[in-house]
């Protein structure tokens, strides 16, 4: 039943004796009690990984928003449990009222974290117990979600799930809070339904794809039984919400889409995937990455963070990237990992020199920066970085890469573009397409004047009738934001004209049809100009009826 803003939901309602009873105001009665939900476990075996519904374990809700009301609706009273799920609030003597317990974390100023479900006009998840009399002495008041779960499958409503899912990012929260007790969350709103299922289409009847981070401070999460749900998967949710952390706190400039731990990815995906990862691993301080699903939620799989088989590694490895992040954190040691760092010194470069590098952000502007803070662990960083293939790391550029992951084309990771010249790149398809290692090309530009300015590409050897090429300009200024995109379809040749301040950019090129292509970049002062093709070479412009846009971005 929808109610205002709220979806009722129904509850298990202990009433116990009495307790020690707090300080009263005058004329007013207290209301206490435990909240709790049931947190299902994972198991593992078999190379399989399923929630183990023999093990349930009563866990406390935390930070929740507490409302008591009477039966004409009005809020009366209102608290947040603390830290072990207990809560404390006062009424008036012999009234009717009733405790209301909401799948929000709130502190004003600080956060605000709500579960709703996406399928029912966002309305948030509630949990509540039956009128009582409040009497005149200290009533406990204790309330339960459950899972659900009969034995053979939830016959029941998922109380629990919500609830869960709030677990998980306070225990987030809690870990950044520990690094930076000043540190302020952004309003995040999460997206939960029993009916989100893993197909794409329309977000608000649950046709999400996956669960993901939407880049718009809203996480999206699968709930569909049988199939895929991850309200229980707490490496899942914290992975979702590292990429909010980096939206909100650090920086990232992934460019999204499907990827997996053994593939040669986009440096920027990479990286913003191998934290998630990492950060999941940390945060629980489990490194058992898991993702249940199947009948009965017992066909998922996992993998371990820390000791995981290595596949191709490298600086383009999500897999790579994982270790490495988890090994500087945990004080467990190996033979290549002399490191201990806890959390805040990652902390600290994440919103710092991360947040603020030049450079596309990845495994190179995040290892840069460690080393810059942490000078003292220097050696023993680019120890625990050399053991995934990746030689000694000396700017954010990845200069002097001795891994090329079997590619002529991948290194080096950046070219330079200086006004008046041109450069011949080629980008390649042999990983796979979009956001794999190849696809793209990264090149610096230094201004030196403010101007005028005109980036061009034109084919450089055999021209297909696929061809055709990109250009993105990005700003090396926080927030690192696109400026600009050569927005004409359907041609082999482009162009991109813009007034530029004195400064740094960055370009990213690349070739729609992502097809194996090479091209002649030049940069020129004025306006479009295609001076630089050859001597009978046909030019053919690109329609002028078809604009490019930048497309939308969503981390899986």
């Amino acid at each position: 039943m929808l109610k205002k803003i709220m979806l009722i939901v129904p509850f298990i309602l202990l009433i116990i004796g009495c307790s020690q009873q707090p300080k009263l105001p005058k004329d007013k009665v207290a209301i206490s009690g435990a909240l709790t939900f049931d947190r299902v476990p994972a198991k593992f075996g078999y190379g399989l990984a399923s929630l183990d519904y023999t093990k349930i374990e009563k866990s406390p809700i935390k930070g929740v928003m507490v409302k008591a009301v009477n039966t004409s609706g009005k809020v009366i009273a209102t608290t947040q449990s603390d830290a072990e799920g207990r809560y404390s609030l006062f009424v008036e003597k012999n009234e009717n009222v009733k405790i209301r317990v909401y799948a929000r974390l709130y502190k004003k100023e600080f956060w605000d974290v709500s579960v709703v479900d996406n399928t029912n006009q966002k309305a948030m998840y509630v949990m509540e117990g039956a009128f009582h009399n409040s009497g005149e002495k200290h009533n406990i008041r204790n309330l339960h979600a459950s899972s659900g779960w009969d034995g053979n499958g939830y016959s029941k409503d998922r109380i629990a799930a919500p609830f869960a899912i709030l677990d998980s990012v306070y225990g987030a929260m809690d870990k950044v809070r520990k690094a930076d007790n000043d540190a302020v969350f952004p309003q995040l709103t999460v997206n939960w339904s029993i009916h989100n299922i893993a197909a794409g289409g329309d977000l608000d009847s649950g046709q999400i794809i996956t669960s993901h981070y939407d880049g718009e401070r809203g996480l999206w999460i699968l709930g569909d039984a049988n199939s895929d749900t991850d309200e229980y998967d707490d490496h899942i949710i914290v992975h979702e919400w590292g990429h909010y952390f980096e939206d909100v706190f650090s920086r990232s400039d992934s460019i999204g889409g499907p990827h997996s731990p053994g593939e040669v990815l986009d440096i920027r995906l990479a990286f913003g995937e191998g934290w998630g990862n990492a950060l999941s691993g940390i945060v629980t301080d489990n490194p058992y990455y898991f993702d249940t699903s199947g009948a009965r939620q017992a066909n998922g799989w996992y993998m371990d963070l820390e000791a995981g088989a290595q596949k191709n590694p490298g600086w383009y490895s999500e897999g790579s990237i994982q270790r490495i992040l988890y090994d500087l954190y945990d004080s467990s040691n190996e033979a290549h990992d002399h490191t201990s760092l806890g959390f805040k010194p990652i902390y600290n470069v994440m919103i710092g020199k991360e947040r603020n590098t030049k450079a596309f952000t990845s495994i190179f502007s995040f290892i840069d920066g460690l080393k810059k803070e942490n000078s003292g662990q220097a050696s023993n960083i680019d120890a625990t970085v050399g053991y995934e293939n990746i030689s000694t790391i000396y700017d954010s550029y990845g200069t002097s890469r001795m891994n090329s992951a079997g590619s002529r084309h991948t290194v080096p990771v950046y070219r330079d573009l200086v006004v008046g010249d041109s450069i011949d790149i080629c980008n390649q398809n042999n990983y796979g397409v979009y956001n794999k290692l190849g696809n793209r090309t990264y090149v610096r530009v230094k201004i030196n004047q403010s101007g005028s300015y005109s980036f061009n590409a034109k084919p450089n050897g055999r021209v297909s009738a696929n061809q055709d090429p990109d250009i993105l300009i990005y700003s090396t200024k926080y927030p690192h934001d696109n400026m600009g995109i050569s927005s004409q379809e359907g041609s082999a040749y482009d162009n991109l004209s813009m007034n530029l301040d004195k400064g740094e950019y960055l370009l990213d090129v690349f070739d729609v049809s992502f097809d194996n292509s090479c091209y002649t970049v030049s940069l020129d002062r004025g306006s479009a100009s295609y001076s630089k093709t050859g001597k009978g070479e046909k030019i053919q412009m690109k329609s002028s009826g078809n604009t490019r846009k930048v497309p939308t971005r969503h981390y899986y």
